[in-house]
């Protein structure tokens, strides 16, 4: 744990991506939006907040933050009130509060907020303050094509069903609505030829590649891992020892279940932050619309670095290049500076099998 860290961060139209790495591997990643200004709560803002509705049988109050998607959930405890510092206030609907992001909406929920103080003022709800590792990303500014490179291929890990285990073995990645199913296979490992042995190397191993795939893709709640089951309960104190230990430097809380006598391990991760495949997929599993248009830009601003001077003609899916047309994070302004007016953006024809993920490019 002790190898230096590195940051990778790729400013592209649209948004910034960041991965933490170590030793080469990325262990986190963080993609920040230029649609979600506005829109939705990241973690660790600061909002001034009006309570909107208090609902005693959720105990919790919606507010109103000034966002078009998103009220803020602030929970109440038995009392009916809420938690400031070591005291506890009652809170009136219509009131005015200064609340923090303490977990950003994933799983269709509402962002949880954690009260501040409580305001007497007539401030409209509206964002007060970004938590610094926000104000330090680059919002527009090019990167160098092989950390492109290496964030697109990060990213495309980090949303893939599977993931390779280092020396041989495979982990299948299933997040549903109620919790993280982690499966771990052998696939053509190869190691001891005593079975009890090569259960425990290929689930330690395992252990440590699932910490790194759940941070990577910020997984949180309720994860179930299911090792290679294993005889020997001196061997699971092992594999308990070394799951607690992938973990040590996560700067999520952890708390571990324990392994069960089916091989199953159940520990809880607390959900800071909007998972990765809710930000970047739509329900049905396939990339979002917007993720597609992202793709798209960076694509064009790719192929018009690649040759200089020429034109550069880029057809999407129709439903994209509706997104694009709206125009809702001013694309077509920062792709201008950055390339001149050397692009031109169509819309596969409508009666076309095109699928949503298909971007053609090509220099004139």
């Amino acid at each position: 744990m002790s190898e230096r860290l590195e940051t990778w961060i790729d400013a592209a139209i649209g948004e910034t991506r960041e991965a933490l790495v170590r030793a080469g591997r990325p262990i986190a990643l963080r993609i920040a939006r230029w649609s979600d200004d506005g829109r939705r709560a990241r973690w660790g803002e600061t909002y001034f907040a009006r309570v909107r509705e208090i609902d005693r049988r959720r105990r919790g109050a919606y507010l109103d933050l000034g966002l078009s998607e998103e009220r803020g959930f602030l929970p109440l405890g038995n009392d009916g009130r809420a938690r400031l510092g070591r005291e506890r206030v009652a809170l009136a609907e219509g009131a005015n509060v200064l609340v923090s992001v303490a977990r950003e909406a994933a799983r269709a929920k509402n962002p949880v907020v954690e009260l501040r103080e409580v305001r007497h003022d007539g401030d409209k709800p509206h964002r007060f303050a970004r938590p610094e590792c926000d104000e330090d990303l680059p919002v527009d500014k090019a990167s160098d094509p092989r950390t492109r490179g290496l964030l697109d291929a990060a990213v495309d890990q980090a949303l893939a069903r599977s993931a390779p285990i280092p020396d041989g073995g495979m982990l299948t990645i299933e997040p549903t609505a109620a919790l993280v199913a982690i499966d771990v296979d052998a696939s053509g490992r190869t190691g001891s030829s005593d079975a009890e042995r090569f259960a425990l190397d290929l689930n330690i191993a395992a252990a440590r590649e699932a910490a790194r795939q759940i941070r990577m893709r910020n997984l949180g709640g309720i994860i179930a891992i299911d090792f290679v089951s294993l005889r020997n309960k001196l061997h699971g104190k092992s594999l308990d020892d070394a799951l607690r230990s992938a973990f040590a430097d996560d700067p999520w809380s952890v708390q571990y279940g324990g392994l069960s006598r089916f091989g199953v391990y159940e520990l809880t991760r607390a959900q800071l932050r909007r998972p990765l495949h809710e930000q970047t997929r739509d329900v049905d599993g396939r990339l979002s619309v917007e993720t597609v248009a992202l793709m798209a830009l960076r694509v064009i601003e790719r192929e018009g670095n690649a040759h200089g001077g020429r034109k550069i003609a880029c057809v999407v899916a129709p439903e994209v290049k509706a997104w694009l047309d709206s125009d809702v994070i001013a694309w077509r302004e920062a792709l201008t500076n950055r390339m001149g007016m050397r692009w031109r953006l169509d819309a596969a024809p409508a009666d076309a099998a095109w699928a949503r993920d298909k971007i053609d490019v090509r220099a004139l």
